[in-house]
């Protein structure tokens, strides 16, 4: 362990929790993430109720995993990052989403907006953000939405942007100290893509996240008061004249990580039912059976619910994999073969969706009536996963997958500009 290195300045944090996330510790990169993943977890578990039931945010989660390393694990190590696989990353997020929703929620969405930097250009121009990134071991958070036609960026004399306006569901961007950006540009013709620090003068954080499920992933909504984007700030494009649609690879990477939480938070529910199976006689357990575990029915559901889960956690291994090798060559990559690893990515998020959305509720067969006490929490699986689901329909995404699949055509992502007319 060491401390951290202060190469580049560090600003004053926005307020008392984001300050309380920074490290105190600095653990050097492990041999084996998710080994450390695990290891996280299990710490995590303690108070995971708790902070499920009091909507806490996951303050001193969030700063372990910044002290652990694992912020920075898909980083190269060139840049001072840790050099893993996107197994390793996905693997870790799974692993604490059998404990912690909203943390390996968080963790998720950094990991795949993290990587901004690196997605918007291949040739290290963006190089500078990595590094800062790996010295103090930010969490990111992100301000994306593409669908926000009304968040305009306006030019700044003095170079730069300037962007006002409001944007919600901003996950992980109320509790990091650093945040993408993606606003219109004045010309609005493209995107501009900017890495700014959360304590930049003319942001506004507003409370108000408090949805069902990952009630500690805050994605509040954030307001842009004049806010100055310096000209270094702005991410260098390299995929052609201008970015007018999303990221390369961007929705592939998040829909892993999607998945991983979908995947982890069905085997902790089956875990937690499992132990809880071990552990005494459910009402209306089958004759002869000393603990609901021994209950041939509960079995058969049981056995059921598994066979289930390992099936989606197959997929997400071999879907992993494919998109790690079109990363390994993303610059020789054909927008057929992108094509391809979208739409793959895309059914894995669905199947995934649908096997946890199955299994978290079904639970309840295996626990019975003294499962839904308030204390025991065996509901926070369906509602984190319902929650995350919830904010891209499935019934979009099979749409989208049985209209490419009938026809044998690519799913390429169009401009989200019309083309000026003279």
């Amino acid at each position: 362990m060491n401390t951290i290195n202060t190469l580049f300045p560090v600003a004053a944090a926005r307020n008392a929790l984001v300050a309380a996330t920074r490290p105190k510790i600095v653990e050097t990169y492990p041999e084996d993430w998710v080994a450390r993943a695990r290891g996280l977890a299990a710490e995590f578990q303690a108070g995971a109720i708790d902070r499920d039931h009091d909507g806490q945010r996951p303050v001193d989660q969030i700063r372990r995993l910044r002290e652990s390393g694992l912020v920075s694990l898909l980083y190269p190590k060139a840049l001072g990052g840790g050099g893993g696989t996107l197994q390793d990353a996905a693997q870790s997020v799974l692993e604490i989403a059998k404990v912690d929703g909203s943390t390996a929620a968080l963790l998720g969405f950094h990991f795949y907006n993290s990587l901004v930097p690196l997605l918007a250009d291949y040739t290290d121009k963006n190089a500078d953000f990595v590094k800062r990134s790996t010295q103090s071991r930010w969490l990111w958070g992100n301000v994306t939405q593409y669908v926000n036609k009304d968040f305009v960026a306006q030019h700044h004399p003095e170079g730069g942007f300037t962007i006002s306006g409001i944007k919600k569901w901003n996950t992980g961007a109320p509790l990091a100290e650093i945040t993408t950006v993606l606003a219109i540009h004045p010309d609005r013709d493209r995107y501009i893509y900017s890495v700014i620090p959360t304590n930049r003068e003319g942001l506004t954080f507003h409370d108000d996240w408090n949805p069902i499920g990952l009630r500690g992933a805050d994605s509040g909504t954030i307001e842009f008061d004049n806010v100055r984007i310096l000209p270094e700030e702005v991410l260098h494009w390299s995929h052609g004249s201008g970015q007018t649609g999303p990221l390369p690879l961007w929705a592939s990477f998040g829909a892993i990580f999607y998945s991983a939480v979908f995947i982890g938070r069905t085997l902790g529910a089956l875990e937690r039912v499992r132990k809880y199976t071990l552990s005494g006689r459910r009402q209306g357990t089958f004759a002869g059976a000393t603990v609901s575990a021994d209950d041939p029915f509960i079995q058969a559901e049981f056995g059921q619910y598994w066979v289930e889960a390992r099936a989606a956690r197959a997929y997400f291994d071999t879907t992993i994999q494919t998109v790690q090798a079109g990363w390994e060559r993303r610059r020789e990559l054909t927008d057929d073969e992108r094509s391809k690893i979208a739409l793959e990515t895309l059914s894995l998020r669905t199947f995934a969706s649908r096997t946890a959305l199955e299994i978290t509720p079904r639970i309840f067969e295996l626990a019975g009536g003294r499962g839904t006490a308030w204390a025991a929490d065996f509901d926070q699986y369906w509602r984190d996963v319902r929650t995350l689901s919830s904010h891209d329909p499935e019934v979009l995404a099979r749409r989208v997958i049985g209209q490419h699949t009938l026809h044998g055509t690519s799913l390429v992502f169009p401009t989200h500009f019309r083309p000026r007319t003279h």
